[in-house]
């Protein structure tokens, strides 16, 4: 009889026992993450320089690998999530086991533009014919708005209002229109050994190098040509 009591407190004893621990869930080495980072950086810095300007990026958080198989690691970059490298963005990675794809990783950086932007020096009304006398250059560190310009191109006048310290942009401007519908235009046509001019009268109105529509004396047919100065055009070969 004294059996009975010995089992049953030798199977409390074991139903008390601490229960094997878990295996630690692989981690990806520090050195394999560095190397995703620098790839994925090397990537964004080169689609800046491709369009050009001077950017600075940094890392938004480190990023994880999933579990992979053993072998040799590379990366790959892939493509960013946005087509201009400023504020927040991701940059995808191929990651690779033997040469072989084996996930697809996103790195999250944020970038900023370093250089200078235009701003009016005052308030400027619309169709106001643009000079640097009525802007400034000032540094800019950050994220600009589109199209920010840090020069001015010629033969431009404003499309509506410039409050005081605005950033110029590529959708504040307007061609100056040197040609309007009714003008008479000078139209020249170049060949390899000979260019011809002939009087035209304009269709349709632009500035310097928009297309405009012209139609000769004495024809209802018109052309095409470009708008080279104040009545002037050239057809286009």
């Amino acid at each position: 009889m004294r059996v009975l009591p010995l089992l049953l407190t030798a199977a409390l004893a074991w139903g008390q026992a601490p229960a094997p621990a878990a295996a630690a869930a692989p981690t990806a080495a520090p050195a394999s993450v560095e190397q995703l980072v620098d790839t994925a950086l090397a990537f964004a810095k080169k689609t800046a320089a491709d369009a050009g300007g001077t950017y600075r990026f940094h890392l938004v958080q480190p990023p994880r690998l999933p579990l992979l198989p053993p072998g040799k690691l590379g990366f790959e970059a892939s493509h960013l999530s946005k087509r201009d490298p400023v504020g927040r963005f991701f940059v995808v990675v191929a990651v690779k086991v033997d040469d072989q794809r084996a996930a697809m990783v996103r790195v999250d950086l944020e970038g900023a533009w370093v250089g200078q932007v235009l701003r009016a020096k005052q308030d400027l009304a619309r169709k106001t014919e643009l000079s640097m006398d009525q802007l400034e250059a000032t540094p800019f560190d950050g994220v600009p708005p589109e199209g920010a310009l840090s020069e001015l191109p010629p033969g431009q006048r404003l499309r509506g209002p410039l409050a005081e310290g605005r950033i110029l942009t590529r959708s504040d401007l307007e061609p100056i229109p040197l040609v309007q519908s009714g003008d008479k235009v000078r139209l020249t046509a170049t060949s390899d050994v000979l260019t011809v001019s002939l009087d035209t009268v304009a269709r349709s109105r632009g500035g310097l190098g928009d297309h405009v529509r012209l139609e000769a004396p004495g024809s209802r047919r018109t052309v095409v040509a470009v708008v080279t100065g104040p009545g002037e055009a050239r057809l286009e070969n």
